[in-house]
């Protein structure tokens, strides 16, 4: 379901908020047979684990660097 609702979802990106490649995925688990509800709470927890949380370490790393002037 993934690749197909990510390609999808790519055509129309929204950078760091919840748009188009949401709406995909939720769309194309629904139509894989997964309730509306339940499909639209995991993409949105696995945006959020894989897209959003991950910023948080790199700002602080990035944060880090730059005082260090390793940057």
């Amino acid at each position: 379901v993934f690749p197909p609702a990510n390609a999808i979802g790519s055509a129309a990106p929204t950078p760091g908020g919840v748009g188009a490649v949401e709406i995909a995925l939720t769309s194309a688990l629904t139509l894989a047979g997964m309730p509306a509800d339940a499909a639209l709470s995991a993409v949105l927890v696995f945006r959020l684990m894989v897209f959003w949380l991950p910023v948080i370490p790199g700002w602080i790393s990035f944060t880090y660097l730059t005082r260090k002037g390793a940057i």
